[in-house]
């Protein structure tokens, strides 16, 4: 059985994209450039999450790690096109 961790980083990327593409194809909020930014981190998130869910040994915790990065990384990015849409800089 995977860790918790693993299954976090194949929830936490799937959730995102799922919310992103029901506003997209939904409710016609179309992404602007740093939307799709934000979206390839997470892209990267599922297919590490993969890696880790299947593999086995010591490809799991490194895998999760990678895919744990990658979220961190999107959501950087998030705050930073939070920061332009608000004007903070």
């Amino acid at each position: 059985m995977p860790p918790a961790a693993t299954w976090i980083a194949v929830a936490v990327p799937l959730i995102a994209l799922g919310g992103a593409y029901i506003a997209e194809l939904g409710f016609g909020l179309y992404p602007c450039e740093m939307c799709w930014w934000q979206r390839y981190p997470h892209f990267a998130a599922l297919i590490f999450a993969s890696v880790a869910l299947f593999g086995k040994g010591r490809v799991v915790p490194v895998a999760t790690l990678l895919a744990g990065l990658t979220i961190l990384a999107s959501g950087l990015i998030g705050g930073y096109h939070a920061g332009v849409e608000y004007g903070w800089w």
